[in-house]
């Protein structure tokens, strides 16, 4: 009678163990589907600055504002991720001239260099948008060294080109909507409260990585 209890007992434990693995695989999963569409469906701006003084870390945004204002009109036309590379991949030299030009404006003489390519990024939170670690295709733009703290937005959908107040630009949007599925759209503008399992998730999958 005991052994029979305890052979049932036995047999509860590892279905329960199995159905967990099982589970747990499949999340894993989708939610290394839904970080690869996301990474794939979006390009980033990444600002390094020279260092973490007060005097770098405000050029920095200085330079970030001079940036923006050089591809806000560049970028008003486009409509995916591929348009909008190829725009800033043309128009490089011209970015990295109106960086440079910002901070000897400055009175720095700081070299800058302008880089359009994969680069790795944590999770991050962006006004009302957060998306998970991984590799992204993004614009960097890297001051002197590159020593300091970073400041980051998004390209496209067109979120840093046109928002403003931390709220999501109607323009970006549309265009959010249309590159992400429902969930994934779901994921990446859940509020703060709400998305903090999904953080963990992305925090875990980052891990595994």
């Amino acid at each position: 009678m005991v052994k029979s209890y305890l052979l049932k007992a036995k047999q509860k434990i590892l279905l329960s163990l199995f159905i967990g693995l099982v589970t747990t695989g499949a999340a894993m999963q989708y939610l290394c589907t839904v970080k690869a569409d996301i990474a794939q469906s979006v390009v980033r701006l990444h600002v390094i600055a020279e260092s973490d003084s007060d005097e770098d870390q405000q050029l920095k945004i200085k330079v970030r504002d001079a940036v923006i204002a050089c591809l806000k009109d560049k970028l008003d036309g486009a409509e995916s991720t591929d348009e909008t590379k190829a725009i800033i991949a043309e128009a490089l030299q011209s970015i990295a001239d109106a960086a440079s030009a910002e901070v000897a404006a400055n009175g720095y003489d700081y070299p800058v260099t302008a880089q359009l390519g994969r680069f790795d990024f944590p999770t991050k939170q962006y006004d009302t948008v957060q998306l998970p670690g991984g590799e992204y295709d993004a614009l960097r733009i890297i001051i002197g060294s590159g020593g300091g703290r970073n400041w980051w937005c998004v390209l496209f959908p067109q979120l840093c080109l046109t928002g403003s107040g931390g709220t999501m630009p109607e323009k970006g949007e549309r265009q959010l909507k249309n590159v992400l599925t429902e969930d994934e759209y779901s994921i990446v503008t859940a509020s703060q409260e709400s998305s903090t399992p999904v953080k963990i998730k992305f925090r875990l999958l980052e891990w595994f990585r």
